[in-house]
């Protein structure tokens, strides 16, 4: 049984394996070699690898929007402070479009569209019969 530190150390060099886009036979074949686990494992390790980046992500992510939120609260303070009505306004719209208030803005865009049918084109000529 791996201790904690071993099983993160693998999980850091399959993760700079992926990241240096080595395939995943690749991976597997030095893994083997090297540490003698098996294809399985290695299809956990990258899972795990998977999952950090997940979490630092979404970590990151949340912080910068953190960020971004302070520093328009800060900007409406400013404006505010100075009677700016309309760049006070511009920042709280800003605000929740960020925070998905707003809907995201959709654009429409049509195409025409003509369909054409390729062989022979048959003409019906319809005459009465005598009678």
């Amino acid at each position: 049984m791996l201790n904690k530190i071993e099983m993160e150390n693998k999980v850091a060099i399959i993760s700079k394996q992926l990241l240096s886009e080595l395939t995943y036979q690749e991976i597997c074949l030095q893994a083997s070699e090297n540490w003698g686990i098996s294809s399985r494992q290695v299809t956990r390790y990258i899972k795990h690898c998977y999952d950090l980046w997940h979490k630092d992500f979404e970590k990151k992510r949340k912080r910068n929007l953190d960020y971004h939120l302070a520093k328009r609260a800060d900007l409406y303070k400013q404006a505010y402070s100075k009677k700016q009505w309309n760049i006070c306004l511009e920042i709280i719209r800003d605000e929740a479009k960020l925070a998905g208030i707003y809907p995201a803005e959709k654009h429409k865009i049509e195409v025409a569209r003509k369909v054409i049918i390729l062989g022979k084109k048959e003409e019906k000529n319809e005459e009465k019969g005598n009678e």
